[in-house]
């Protein structure tokens, strides 16, 4: 018998095709493999804690949210502080409406405690597949697995070791004087890596919660690299860095001075050090690699969104949630190109006046970021095409047996420009429950005068549905859900909405608060068109409407009191 990667049928003994056919329909089953690693307790190094950081759990959360989103049901957390299951039940409660919507908590715990479960037994280790009769365990090979612990030197490294020995699969098959190796799939991977970089001699390193005072546990890269890229004398070739992501929140630069007070800088290489200055070696450890700033260069954590976050963290996940999720065969990826991931994230850092550029080392700019597999010619966007629903308007109406009609129109001329039907739990005349149908005349704003300078007036009226509502529905621009729930909060922010009508673009923004006492809503609505159809409206920090160009368009303003 030969020992061909991929043997044909006829020379598989019959008694082996079914182990073979069920590991492989195992494999269909796995979504991928992800490490992810924060730090925040670097006591080892400095015993009086001024070089902990605050972001390391917060982070680890949000890229938790990226790998399930993904589909990823291979997990290893390691964190310092360690995170608990609760951290996980409340990140789970977050992704429940998108992911498992109608799920109570109760099923998330149960949920989360079954994953720990498996992590903990190592369910997610080898297994050997003797026969057919194997249902129970390829059942509990292919279900989610979860495992916490500490961020350590030693955890780090088996925990690389434990990622790379699942990113490539090879089976070997014996059958009395049998025997055969074949490769039979590459899974996706990823890695996150959240704390202190350091440099060396020129070599780049990562600085786990035990690093020590002279660096002596620090993590090179040479040991992850060497970890990555074992397994190309396979018969396949394939090395486990050929399917790998990696993210480096840190940065490798010497310190060169304090950073801000809403700031941490996180780098432990000291400042005017030999080893801040050599050549540092690009971290070429898996396919794709994005770090958070130059070799040069400083990055930082900050307060972001309520929270502590790395602030390439923040920009790289806020950013790829603005575009989809596409199948790709049993693996999903994004239909945001690595170029463009990079490209948005250094806009978002720039525009809060981060000093740090984040750089991408690999061959792959134009293809989706988790792409996998060979390359080929899968479609990105060059914009955002996430959804994004548009801000809801008031739903509520005193006469249950009703709707809510707004009418905007431009205060100078009376012109109409928009008319909006909110419905409440009950419907008629074909509309649906919690719904607004926004109808758009948005020729009746006249740019050409100074008339819009007057601004919009609008107008809430409650009516019945034994009245003639103002339009049919069907015929309306745009609709979106009313999620009732968003307004029982004090405050109410939602992306704009756009349309286009005899080729003009039109936008339309809420920014709506209210006092924790009492139900009267205040704030502002922001309707906006571009000066060219092929712009794209982009919020800019003073509240008016740009668009990417750089050029403030009409806009106006409307109080809602």
């Amino acid at each position: 018998m030969t020992d061909d990667a991929h043997p044909a049928p006829s020379d598989i003994p019959d008694d082996v095709k079914p182990v073979l056919a069920a590991t492989r329909e195992l494999l269909s089953r796995i979504g991928g493999v992800a490490l992810l690693v924060g730090v925040e307790s670097y006591r080892d190094h400095d015993r009086e804690g001024g070089k902990d950081l605050l972001a390391g759990r917060n982070d680890v959360l949000a890229y938790w949210k990226v790998c399930r989103r993904l589909g990823y049901t291979h997990l290893r957390v390691l964190s310092t502080p360690a995170l608990q299951k609760e951290d996980l039940i409340r990140a789970e409660r977050e992704l429940a409406p998108e992911l498992h919507p109608g799920e109570d908590e109760a099923e998330t715990r149960r949920r989360v405690e079954e994953w720990l479960s498996r992590g903990r037994q190592g369910a997610d280790a080898p297994i050997e597949l003797h026969d057919a009769a194997m249902a129970s365990q390829l059942e509990v090979a292919g279900a989610p697995s979860v495992l916490l612990g500490e961020a350590t030197s030693l955890q780090l490294k088996e925990s690389a070791r434990w990622l790379a020995s699942r990113l490539v699969f090879t089976v070997k098959l014996e059958w009395e004087q049998w025997r055969r190796e074949e490769e039979l799939m590459a899974l996706p991977g990823f890695m996150a890596y959240s704390g202190h970089g350091a440099q060396r001699d020129g070599e780049l390193l990562l600085c786990p919660s035990d690093t020590g005072p002279a660096l002596e546990n620090a993590v090179s890269f040479s040991e992850l690299r060497a970890i990555f890229e074992e397994g190309g004398d396979l018969p396949g070739g394939k090395r486990p860095a050929d399917n790998l992501t990696v993210v480096l929140d840190c940065c490798f630069a010497a310190a060169s001075g304090p950073a801000g007070k809403a700031q941490r800088g996180t780098s432990l290489t000291p400042a005017g050090s030999p080893a801040g200055k050599a050549p540092a070696r690009t971290p070429e450890i898996a396919r794709s690699v994005f770090c958070a700033s130059g070799r040069d260069e400083q990055s930082y954590q900050a307060m972001l969104g309520g929270h502590w976050h790395g602030a390439f963290t923040w920009a790289f996940t806020v950013a790829l949630e603005q575009w989809k999720l596409q199948q790709q065969g049993q693996f999903r990826r994004s239909t945001m190109s690595h170029a463009e991931l990079l490209f948005r994230a250094r806009t978002l850092l720039s525009a809060l006046s981060f000093p740090q550029h984040p750089i991408l080392v690999d061959e792959l700019g134009n293809l989706p970021v988790f792409h996998h597999g060979a390359a080929a010619g899968e479609a990105t966007s060059a914009e955002p095409d996430a959804r994004r629903p548009g801000g809801q308007l008031d739903p509520s109406v005193k006469n249950g047996n009703g709707f809510v009609y707004y009418e905007m129109r431009e205060r100078g001329t009376n012109a109409p420009l928009a008319q909006i039907v909110v419905t409440n739990d009950k419907v008629d005349h074909g509309f649906t429950r919690y719904t607004e149908y926004w109808k758009v005349n948005g020729a009746g704003l006249r740019f050409d005068s100074d008339d819009w300078r007057n601004g919009i007036t609008v107008t809430r009226q409650e009516m019945r549905w034994s009245d003639q509502a103002p339009f049919q529905p069907g015929s309306e621009d745009f609709r979106c859900d009313v999620r009732d729930q968003e307004w029982n909060r004090t405050t109410h922010v939602d992306p704009y909405q756009l349309i286009t009508r005899d080729g003009i673009t039109y936008g339309f923004r809420v920014n709506l608060s209210r006092q924790t006492t009492g139900d009267r809503w205040t704030g502002a609505l922001w309707w906006s068109r571009s000066s060219d159809a092929k712009d794209v409206f982009a919020l800019s920090g003073n509240m008016q409407w740009t668009d990417m160009k750089g050029r403030v368009t009409s806009s106006c303003h409307v109080p809602m009191t």
